[in-house]
């Protein structure tokens, strides 16, 4: 069973085309199986200004990376920890390139080898030209260590 609502997927989508030609990125927080508890926070990119700030360290920029704002992922964590329903879903958008986890996604999802999330799902979503071509949605696999696709 997919993890969202239809209602919030067409959500992460309109945010999707909406950023283009960069990554939106957000987060989805609820309990499995019950879409009608979760709320969807749509995050801000803050990519461009590391990049533009450090670009020897932020080597890409929003149109091929992401970073949320540090500032609203606390909020969200406090409200993960005020409503108890956990990080459901995180999502970002892959302007002009396929639904793939990349090796950047994979980096900034783990610690030391470990999922940050490890419960999480991460829907990534594939739009060219304004318009989306595909989503994915990937897990992680704790027997092969790494990020697998879930369903479509």
């Amino acid at each position: 069973m997919f993890p969202l609502a239809k209602d919030q997927l067409d959500e992460i989508h309109r945010h999707a085309v909406e950023e283009y030609p960069f990554e939106c990125c957000g987060i989805v927080i609820g309990k499995a199986g019950h879409n009608d508890q979760d709320i969807l926070f749509r995050c801000t990119n803050i990519q461009n200004k590391l990049h533009e700030m450090d670009p020897e360290t932020f080597v890409r920029d929003a149109r091929t990376a992401y970073n949320i704002d540090p500032k609203e992922l606390m909020k969200i964590l406090k409200e993960v920890d005020s409503k108890q329903l956990p990080i459901k879903v995180f999502y970002h958008s892959h302007p002009e390139h396929d639904a793939y986890f990349s090796e950047e996604d994979s980096r900034m999802a783990l610690f030391d080898g470990e999922p940050v999330y490890p419960e999480a799902n991460y829907l990534v979503v594939s739009v060219y030209n304004k318009k989306i071509r595909d989503q994915a949605l990937f897990s992680w696999n704790p027997e092969i260590k790494t990020f697998d696709r879930a369903l479509d």
